[in-house]
């Protein structure tokens, strides 16, 4: 998966122009990845150790949702200067299908050998 790739993506739906940032999202971006891991192997008690590009959306969006949190982390909501936000109860629960049949096609595989 390309953390650079997936860096310039977020710094673009956030607007952030400068590179002052970028270690900050790197760290999100990385500890997404580990939260996304951790929850699809619990659901098939699997050991994936890397996520395909085909979910990198999910990373993608998980890591801009945990950069908006910052600063508000444990609440569920949150007001600044008029404006309020309010959040999920995990940052995954929308993706919850596409995780479980991240685990079931890696579940699906295995070797079969025939004498």
């Amino acid at each position: 998966m390309d953390k650079s790739g997936i860096l310039g993506e977020v710094k673009l739906f956030k607007g952030i122009t400068d590179n002052l940032q970028d270690d900050l999202i790197l760290l999100i971006i990385e500890d997404s990845i580990d939260r996304i891991l951790a929850e699809a192997n619990s659901m098939f008690d699997n050991t994936i150790t890397e996520l395909p590009d085909s979910v990198t959306f999910v990373v993608r969006d998980v890591a801009i949702k945990r950069y908006n949190k910052l600063n508000s982390e444990g609440a569920t909501a949150d007001s600044e200067e008029g404006r309020s936000f309010k959040w999920e109860n995990s940052y995954l629960d929308e993706y919850r299908n596409i995780l479980a049949n991240l685990g079931r096609s890696y579940r699906a595989r295995g070797i079969a050998r025939f004498m």
